[in-house]
């Protein structure tokens, strides 16, 4: 085996642990190589993983080298790496607040914070299926070719990226924003974006990201960026002219302002 890839597999296995993602033997990640899936064993304390804890198998699930049994939740990597060839990384987690979206079987799929809609997209939950079984994986199917990251029906949360690293971002990403969410119930609740927002948010994501400019949402002077009184007040759709005519003019200007600065 790699050993860089399996100390990569044990750095991130311990920040699960270390963020509170997961207790004791919770949860599994895995890496997609060009020998194969790097994966943590079954039984793994998570906060203690070493490279003796990861497993090396193939696209059918045979151990090609270790000497531990790979997680019980194999299954479920494999799905994901067979389905989705952009995917290079996977972590589940019992993460608190995911899972109590998770358990209250709501998923996470309004969209209120603008770097979860561009990183990651809504996260839909799937049906309950009793763990470590085939079942899991299954219920994934009708989301697996689309969402980076599912909830799982009393269960927990499983993340996909480009990258373990990413993966892993976005389970940290997820849980904050679920936090987030439910300290938001407190004040009566968060409120989503509006249509016309959320098109302006990724149509200028995009025209930065063409221009490899970064933007925050001080950059542009829309009314997505104003309090919540001002918002109400917009009348605006994907279709209105208007609407059409201030994304160009603004994002135009805003890529002018930081490409000069």
């Amino acid at each position: 085996m790699n050993i860089a890839l399996q100390e990569e597999v044990v750095r991130f296995t311990r920040k699960v642990a270390e963020h509170g993602f997961v207790a004791s033997f919770d949860g599994n990640l895995s890496l997609r190589s060009s020998e194969g899936i790097y994966i943590t064993a079954t039984r793994t304390l998570k906060s203690d993983a070493t490279t003796s804890d990861i497993c090396l198998i193939d696209l059918d699930g045979n151990l090609l080298e270790g000497e531990r049994k790979p997680s019980s939740e194999t299954l479920m990597h494999l799905l994901i790496y067979r389905e989705r060839p952009d995917v290079m990384g996977v972590v589940h987690t019992h993460a608190p607040y995911a899972t109590a979206f998770a358990s209250a079987r709501q998923p996470l799929d309004a969209a209120v914070f603008p770097e979860v809609i561009l990183d990651i997209g809504p996260v839909p939950l799937a049906e309950y299926a009793t763990p470590s079984t085939e079942d899991v994986p299954n219920s994934l199917k009708p989301a697996i070719a689309w969402a980076n990251g599912i909830l799982l029906a009393n269960h927990g949360l499983v993340c996909m990226g480009g990258s373990l690293a990413e993966a892993f971002f976005r389970t940290e990403k997820l849980e904050h924003a679920a936090k987030t969410l439910i300290a938001a119930q407190t004040l009566g609740g968060a409120v989503p974006l509006k249509r016309c927002e959320v098109d302006y948010l990724y149509e200028t994501h995009q025209t930065f990201k063409r221009r490899g400019v970064l933007m925050d949402c001080e950059s542009l002077d829309h009314p997505s960026c104003r309090t919540s009184d001002d918002r109400e007040k917009l009348v605006c759709h994907p279709s209105d002219k208007n609407c059409r005519e201030e994304f160009i003019s603004k994002t135009a200007h805003a890529v002018l302002k930081r490409l000069k600065g």
